[in-house]
């Protein structure tokens, strides 16, 4: 009979492919001069953001204090892909929690010194479980780690080896600059890419609100329902079911728990669309970015008319897909989703109102 020791570790066979440690730099710092308490919050929250980025792609093997040790056997492109995708959640995260913070302490204001750093390496290694605790073994394993600690001339970058560098195709490779570390395993070579240019292009893509003239659809009605109940309700998820015509609604709470950064993955049948607040102003204006038919912008504007109504104005813009009989698909889809959606809108408003 197995020790109970044997039967707690369980043992996976020797495995290939990309082994990631993101790491929160500067986080130390940020910890012995501000309080335990949110700064633990901060990073809990940062963590949360990093492992839904890569949901479904790449597995958490360890949480290491202020990093995070994944697995994946994505292609190495793919993988590549994924951590540039990471590291423009992150930052936005960092952006969100500063919108929404008034709180003065010390973890709260200094939000913006928190970075994020990247080390990949493509090689073999075993997975141990002793109970609900997994561990990796394997020499590879143990450079991965050791990259951590290095002299690249950056706070936020993607180190590489050249077992990652031989797999990039040669436009990927060469964005990265020779680089070299001496350990007691030897000599480690590869090279690293400095990576802070991906969250300005992804801020200079991003919209924060679609006026009325720049639209591509407007949509404009009046509802029996007081201003503040619209306000409360706009982003309920058993509402926004009704009037997206969505099967279900699943809600992620945005930056410090409040509407903005806040995140909603409606299902239609078998499809899925993702939608984001990326800008709220409680009482006024409202926009989500969706992800389906294409990207797209979606402001909400909400005026009281009196007499217990109010006033629901959509503004809507997105991506044209570059083949004209796929753009007029999307755009008779949108017109025909937008004329139903006030409908919706209407009935479910002016339900509650009534309840």
């Amino acid at each position: 009979m197995a020790s109970q020791t044997e039967q707690a570790a369980t043992f996976a066979g020797l495995q290939e492919g990309a082994l990631v440690l993101a790491d929160i730099s500067g986080y130390s710092a940020f910890v012995a001069q501000t309080e335990v308490d949110h700064s633990w919050s901060i990073l809990h929250e940062l963590l949360d953001t990093m492992v839904r980025s890569v949901q479904g792609r790449m597995d958490v093997s360890q949480v290491e204090g202020d990093a995070i040790l994944f697995i994946s056997g994505l292609s190495t492109p793919d993988v590549i892909r994924a951590l540039e995708g990471t590291f423009v959640s992150f930052h936005r995260r960092l952006r969100d929690m500063q919108a929404v913070t008034t709180c003065p302490c010390s973890a709260c204001t200094n939000i913006a010194i928190l970075k994020l750093k990247f080390v990949v390496h493509h090689g073999k290694f075993s997975r141990q479980r002793l109970g609900n605790v997994e561990q990796l073994h394997g020499t590879d394993v143990i450079v991965a780690h050791r990259l951590l600690k290095n002299k690249v001339p950056s706070k936020e970058y993607m180190l590489v080896t050249d077992a990652v560098l031989d797999r990039l195709p040669a436009e990927m490779r060469q964005r990265f600059h020779p680089h070299t570390e001496e350990f007691d395993l030897g000599a480690i070579s590869g090279g690293y890419e400095e990576i802070a240019y991906l969250w300005q292009e992804a801020q200079a893509t991003e919209r924060q609100r679609v006026m009325p003239e720049d639209a591509m659809i407007n949509s404009d009605i009046t509802v029996n329902a007081p201003l503040a109940l619209v306000d409360k309700l706009m982003l309920e998820p058993a509402v926004m079911q009704r009037y997206l015509f969505s099967d279900d609604v699943e809600a992620i709470p945005g930056a410090r728990g409040e509407d903005l950064g806040s995140e909603f993955h409606c299902h239609h049948g078998g499809s899925l669309v993702s939608m984001r607040v990326v800008s709220v102003e409680p009482g006024r204006e409202l926009t989500l970015t969706a992800d389906q038919p294409t990207t797209m912008y979606i402001t909400t504007r909400i005026g009281d008319c009196g007499d217990g109504r109010t006033r629901i104005q959509r503004a809507f813009v997105w991506d044209v897909p570059a083949d004209p009989d796929v753009a007029q698909s999307v755009r008779q889809v949108m017109e025909s989703v937008v004329q139903a959606g006030e409908g919706a809108m209407q009935a479910v408003f002016e339900e509650k109102a009534r309840a």
